[in-house]
């Protein structure tokens, strides 16, 4: 029997290439605002990383009417209708089709699942997005639990208007955008390891019987270091081309990288202290006798 009683899972790079699909998403929003608005690419892209640094996140959904090109209208009705949805449909068309899991991903959380092992994931993405793209890959009945950032809330005008469609007002009070898993929304990021100690709490075991897998070993390392949990570094996930990471920088302000890919930028000064698996499934054979 498995001495490893609960498996904590990073997200981005370690579920799912974050840099692959946000890339072409972003992109593509980028593309659709400048074809209904007319304004040159520098300009919106530059708007939008304003937005983007502020909150952290290439996947903020209000960040076209908190943006500086957002000045230009008076109606947000007309600029919701001719330039955030079509945005909105281009950015959501371009995840599903590169937001994938990484192979073997599926089959091993069917396979710990089998094995009555319990995962769930510890991610520094704000909420929202972290649970879209749970619901999005299928992964919430395999998965026990998304410890998460915040999440956003509606943005408003300076006149009190709240800045969205009225249709996502209501899908959010009425749940849609819940999810069927246990949430929760924490305050530290990692390798603050108060996030998994609260995991550890939550489901009754001692941080010696987890075992944490994540693609940065600043962070996921990191924390199950401090707490001594077992650590695997999903070397896998730092697999991303070169003209990947240049297209990232246009599209990203650097405070998203850092939270999102941070693990791209780490140089590799204790490898040999880690224990690198080359695949998701590879944890299968760290879970002890």
């Amino acid at each position: 029997m498995s001495d490893i009683k609960l498996v904590v899972t990073d997200m981005d790079g370690t579920l799912y290439s974050w840099v692959d699909y946000i890339v072409p998403a972003v992109e593509a929003l980028v593309q659709s605002v400048c074809l209904t608005t007319g304004s040159p690419k520098l300009r919106v892209v530059q708007a939008l990383k304003e937005v983007y640094a502020r909150y952290e996140s290439n996947e903020y959904p209000f960040a076209l009417q908190e943006s500086s090109l957002y000045r230009d209208f008076n109606d947000f009705g007309s600029f919701d209708q001719l330039v955030i949805q079509p945005a909105k449909d281009a950015f959501s068309n371009a995840r599903s089709r590169y937001l994938k899991p990484f192979p073997r991903v599926v089959q091993t959380l069917e396979e710990l699942q089998a094995r009555k092992i319990p995962v769930v994931a510890l991610t520094d993405a704000p909420r929202n997005p972290a649970v879209a793209r749970v619901k999005h890959m299928g992964l919430e009945p395999l998965l026990q639990g998304l410890y998460t950032m915040p999440g956003f809330a509606f943005p408003s005008s300076g006149q009190g208007e709240v800045l969205v469609n009225p249709r996502i007002a209501q899908r959010e009070a009425a749940g849609h955008y819940r999810s069927a898993l246990k949430v929760v929304e924490l305050e530290h990021e990692k390798p603050d390891p108060r996030g998994l100690l609260r995991i550890c709490a939550d489901f009754g075991v001692a941080p010696e019987q987890v075992l944490v897998i994540g693609d940065s070993r600043h962070k996921d390392v990191g924390v199950a270091r401090q707490v001594g949990a077992r650590a695997l570094w999903a070397e896998y996930g730092t697999y991303v081309s070169l003209e990947y990471r240049d297209r990232l920088d246009v599209i990203s302000a650097p405070a998203v990288t850092r939270r999102h890919a941070s693990a791209l930028s780490e140089s590799p000064t204790d490898e040999a202290s880690v224990i690198a698996v080359s695949n998701f499934a590879g944890l299968l054979k760290h879970l002890g006798d």
